[in-house]
């Protein structure tokens, strides 16, 4: 999703341009949550980054577009898209239609169960055309554009989680181990992890390969990155050091690597670029 959006959620700031809809009981074990948000019309193009949490984007009209651009080139996306996996140096540039943009976060594993995807699915193509997926899975997304409001298009999705989904097949010592790595914001280590589950390393990343499609270093690092994001861009005075260090990075190098990687640009070069 669009990295700065990303940024609100992870701290919880929301108004009336951007806030949060609950799933309902029976598709919170899918769901992690509804976002909505108005776009910045004199801002037309976003950034994207997926923390493990793989999510559906959906344009305000059927017929609103997106040109995403990555390193293999550009491409087109009309109407919604589906982003998971490691996303590195994606941008997403919006037509002129769109005013606002309907997010649903899913649960890792959730969404593969779901659609009856591999978790692998997103490995090479992070960012893909949703209508390709919801073609093969009987959801009508001209049907879902004919629900005008949020508590419509909230509840349509539920129906169809309703109808479609059978039931939650992540191991819970997954859960306890997600939940562990978020607590930790990232900032922890393969080991940490595997020692506090209690489990070999092959069974961590067997368990991580089939349900979350990542391997657990990548998800810990993805973790680690967005909150190093979150630090540096509301710092008023940027110290990457500082900001390397206490989120779980070795050192300020490290974390220009991966900023590099991610957003394809250094972190004062991004900074400058936002102004």
């Amino acid at each position: 999703m669009p990295i700065d959006y990303l940024r609100k959620i992870q701290l919880g700031e929301f108004n009336a341009c951007g806030y949060r809809v609950c799933p309902s009981k029976s598709a919170e074990s899918v769901i992690e949550g509804f976002y909505v948000f108005s776009k910045d019309t004199g801002h037309d193009t976003d950034l994207i980054f997926n923390d493990g949490f793989p999510v559906l984007v959906f344009l305000q009209d059927i017929d609103d577009a997106v040109s995403v651009t990555a390193d293999s080139g550009t491409s087109k996306i009309t109407a919604a898209w589906a982003s998971a996996g490691p996303v590195k140096n994606v941008r997403v540039k919006y037509d002129s239609g769109t005013a606002q943009i309907f997010i649903i976060r899913f649960h890792p594993g959730a969404f593969y169960r779901l659609f009856g995807l591999s978790a692998q699915h997103f490995r090479n193509n992070p960012v893909s055309p949703f209508e390709n997926i919801a073609r093969d899975n009987n959801f009508n997304i001209a049907e879902f554009y004919q629900s005008k409001s949020i508590n419509e298009k909230v509840e349509f999705i539920q129906r169809y989680i309703r109808n479609h989904f059978t039931k939650v097949d992540t191991p819970e010592i997954l859960h306890k181990i997600l939940n562990y790595i978020h607590r930790q914001k990232g900032r922890s280590t393969v080991q940490h992890v595997v020692n506090d589950a209690g489990i070999n390393y092959k069974r961590l990343e067997r368990s991580f390969t089939q349900h979350v499609g990542l391997l657990p270093k990548e998800y810990i690092q993805l973790q680690r990155f967005i909150h190093a994001y979150v630090d540096l861009v509301g710092s008023e005075d940027v110290n990457l050091m500082k900001v390397a260090v206490s989120n779980g990075y070795y050192d300020s190098n490290h974390f220009l690597k991966d900023f590099k990687s991610y957003t394809g640009k250094t972190p004062l070069q991004y900074l400058r670029s936002q102004v």
